[in-house]
């Protein structure tokens, strides 16, 4: 009998065997282990050739100027690519789809084109992008953390994925997430758990788990997430990478799989995750100059703007030290300090960020996911009988008698999150008050998460505190890396007294030596359709700190 079990195995296996013979290493993780190593990018370096080294060790913006210019081919650079990801998927289970030989056939095509007109098809001629499983290409499996998707043909292509190959991108595997893409950890019954690229004990974070993870050990240099509750933000985050949580309606979410289709209170938006920030600006550039609302209604008409005068101005900053009710582990806190430090020494400004609904706006979101009591996640474990998986079982833990919530509980949810954005937006402004010159703050410095991370399999630590309530306003926003958990530095703040069971919960968690040397990043957030000033900002930033 073909069960759920069956057909997971079977998919893992044609994921394995996607991977070239040459490229699969037996026991690779004991072999990693047995060397020393806890980090899969490191580990993955002592492996490969110089060339390949060399490659996938450059940016996307220098890939894709080299290709241009005939220091390298496309062909070469899809090569490295496909053999790092082949080595990163078999640490760090990262990767559900697997298509290398279509891939190295279109760089084939692309090196051709350049060869014959003397010029690239677009920015990113050549460059490999991978893509989290909601993207949909044709013929490929978009399974999206359910055994019970498995074989389902997929006949479309989503309008970013047409909008990149346009510009000359190269796809080459899609990656893992979790059970419904409602969890920021990467669990699902379909590929198992996900691990983290920088310490394989720790989790790799989610929804787009599967990015973080293969970016991190630089199979991928720059990829594509989703972000409805922190997504992109999180991975980012435990990997010590780059990203853009960017406004909905800036990047086409038109033909990408999803979760909850049709719920419009929190939606779901697509950006990028990179290794570095001039990547992220590469690919949003890209994607919005391609004037994508011809072609998809949800789309804003907002050209990309120029915000380099920006470096040349006094800013003011607003600092969220914490939200009031996770308190952040001593890492997060020197990050921070670092971060009003460098803009500080830069001669901008910098006040407190106390805006007293954040409560509420968390609370509203946990309304939200809920709404329909798990339904929808039952419903489509139902259609291969695999159970619901651990990381998402609190959004189905409901009374059965329990019906979920009335169209009319609905609608007061959708005019409380308006009421709360128009709170938000006033505080904002409001901080005039508080600036010397009379402005209101150009941007938030806040957490993106508590800690620097958690245990793989381990869901008692979640708390999306930080990252979802600029869901929930539709705010624009950048993680990028600050520093690394330093265990004779970070000790442990025995004088803070834990407001709530949780708060106390993730306070006792955290221990130095376990976390030492995890990524430490800052989350830089401004207003609604800020894109362009936000990625400004956090290069002004990133520059005061270097």
């Amino acid at each position: 009998m073909r069960t759920w079990k069956t057909v997971a195995e079977e998919k893992r296996k044609q994921i394995g065997e996607s991977i070239p013979a040459k490229w699969r290493v037996k026991d690779i993780t004991a072999a990693m282990l047995k060397d020393g190593y806890t980090n899969t990018k490191e580990y993955i370096d002592s492996l490969l050739s110089r060339q390949e080294l060399a490659i996938t060790n450059m940016t996307a913006t220098e890939l894709s100027q080299r290709i241009a210019g005939g220091e390298l081919s496309s062909w070469d650079v899809c090569y490295a690519f496909c053999h790092r990801a082949a080595l990163a998927h078999q640490i760090l289970n990262c990767c559900v789809e697997i298509f290398f030989d279509q891939a190295l056939q279109r760089a084939k095509e692309l090196d051709d084109y350049l060869s014959t007109h003397g010029t690239t098809v677009g920015s990113l001629h050549g460059v490999p992008i991978s893509l989290k499983d909601q993207v949909n290409l044709p013929g490929i499996d978009t399974t999206i953390g359910y055994v019970g998707y498995v074989g389902q043909e997929v006949k479309t292509k989503s309008l970013l994925a047409q909008v990149l190959e346009d510009k000359g991108a190269v796809f080459y595997v899609k990656t893992a997430v979790p059970m419904a893409m409602m969890a920021p950890e990467t669990q699902s019954n379909l590929l198992g758990t996900t691990l983290n690229s920088i310490n394989i004990a720790f989790s790799s974070g989610g929804s787009s788990g599967g990015e973080g993870a293969l970016i991190g050990a630089h199979g991928s240099i720059l990829g594509v997430g989703t972000d409805i509750g922190g997504s992109i933000r999180i991975p980012a985050s435990f990997q010590g990478l780059y990203g853009l949580r960017p406004s909905h309606g800036r990047i086409p979410y038109m033909g990408i799989a999803n979760s909850y289709k049709g719920q419009e209170v929190i939606p779901s938006v697509i950006g990028p995750l990179a290794t570095s920030l001039e990547d992220i600006v590469l690919f949003t550039k890209s994607v919005i100059e391609s004037n994508t609302w011809e072609r998809d209604p949800k789309v804003v008409p907002i050209p990309w703007r120029d915000t380099s005068y920006l470096k040349h101005q006094t800013l003011r900053f607003a600092v969220m030290w914490w939200d009031g009710s996770i308190m952040v582990h001593p890492p997060i806190s020197r990050a921070l300090q670092m971060v009003v430090r460098a803009v500080e020494k830069g001669s901008h400004e910098v006040i407190d960020w106390n805006f007293e609904h954040h409560a509420d706006v968390l609370d509203l979101a946990t309304e939200t996911f809920s709404a329909d009591h798990g339904q929808e996640i039952k419903d489509i474990c139902a259609l291969s009988g695999e159970p619901v998986a651990d990381c998402v079982k609190s959004l189905v833990d409901y009374n059965p008698m329990e019906r979920p919530i009335s169209v009319e509980k609905w609608w007061k949810i959708g005019e409380r999150k308006s009421e709360l954005r128009e709170k938000f937006l006033s505080y904002w402004a409001h901080t005039s008050t508080k600036t010397t010159d009379g402005k209101p703050i150009d941007a938030l410095i806040c957490p993106v998460w508590p800690t620097a991370g958690f245990k793989k399999n381990d869901g008692k630590c979640i708390a999306l505190n930080y990252t979802t309530p600029f869901n929930v306003i539709d705010c624009a926003s950048v993680v990028f890396p600050v520093t690394t958990v330093d265990k004779n530095i970070d000790k442990v703040d025995n004088e803070y007294i834990p407001v709530s069971e949780l708060d106390k919960k993730l306070k006792n968690y955290y221990d130095p030596n376990e976390f030492d040397k995890m990524p430490v990043c800052v989350q830089i957030v401004c207003p609604k359709f800020e894109e362009e000033k936000v990625l400004e900002i956090s290069s002004i930033i990133k520059d005061l700190l270097a």
